[in-house]
């Protein structure tokens, strides 16, 4: 295969194209990739794991990166549930990852081969109660169950179990490691998809060594379709910032004048007619 050595040209807007929606996006400088097809070197450096010169800032973009991963799939997706899992401590070390990740893994993946699961899966630290010197695990996440079975949760009275909305609250009975609970997502599905996003990014560390586990059943990205070049200061709107019509994110540092980005939203783009 002869390798395309033909240099990548970058524009600073593109489209997103979601089922749902279409998400414009503006950036201070060129970073998009204008030409499919072609090898896109990151625009900015990349230090080796471990090496960063700082930490801190290095572990926030790795994390911001997954919160763009997460939200990206849960959007090209549609979910049908919110799903927590905690874990028994009289069945297995609540607070050992290494413990914990092989039983995850060895259920998620004989729910999807066998029952058609499909998810993305957040871990994360319970806060330290009294008596913890470590925290324990547990894990949220959104998914399709397929034919993973559930039931309606009860009180000890037997009364069944709904949320604060009224939506039912139901057990995932295949899930034996602890307690579950399983509530159906309603017409604010964007409201659960920055729910679960919000974990990965208040969490400190990759728990299984990942900030997130999903399953191959998905779609993973938006179709991305570039712009010509858009003026950042010309699309930026103060006042569509103001009423959260438009965001405003800076994301990387180690430009001299950071790299800011603006995402504005428009209804889903309709199919071209053949």
């Amino acid at each position: 295969m002869t390798e395309n050595t033909t240099p990548a040209v970058y524009t600073n807007a593109r489209i997103k194209s979601y089922p749902g929606k279409a998400v414009v996006q503006v950036a201070s400088k060129p970073i998009f990739q204008y030409t499919p097809g072609l090898s896109q070197p990151r625009g900015y450096d990349v230090s080796p794991p471990g090496m960063a010169e700082d930490p801190d800032r290095a572990k926030e973009e790795s994390q911001r990166r997954a919160a763009a991963r997460v939200r990206d799939i849960a959007l090209c997706n549609q979910f049908e549930y919110f799903f927590t899992w905690t874990l028994d401590g009289t069945l297995i070390d609540r607070y050992d990852p290494e413990t914990i990740y092989p039983k995850v893994r060895n259920f998620l993946n004989n729910a999807v081969k066998r029952k058609g699961f499909a998810y993305v899966l957040v871990p994360e630290y319970h806060t330290l109660k009294e008596g913890e010197d470590i925290r324990a695990i547990h894990m949220h996440g959104l998914c399709i169950l397929g034919e993973v079975p559930i039931t309606r949760a009860r009180s000890k009275a037997g009364k069944p179990l709904s949320d604060r909305s009224g939506r039912p609250i139901y057990n995932m009975t295949s899930w034996t490691w602890g307690y579950s609970t399983c509530v159906p997502l309603d017409q604010n599905y964007e409201r659960a998809v920055n729910y679960v996003v919000k974990y990965v990014t208040k969490t400190e560390e990759k728990i299984f060594g990942k900030w997130y586990l999903s399953s191959r059943n998905l779609v993973k990205h938006p179709e991305v379709i570039p712009l010509d070049p858009i003026r950042y200061d010309e699309f930026r709107d103060p006042e569509k910032l103001k009423t959260n019509v438009q965001y405003e994110a800076k994301i990387y540092e180690s430009f001299d004048d950071g790299l800011c980005i603006i995402t504005e939203e428009f209804p889903p783009l309709q199919p071209e007619e053949t």
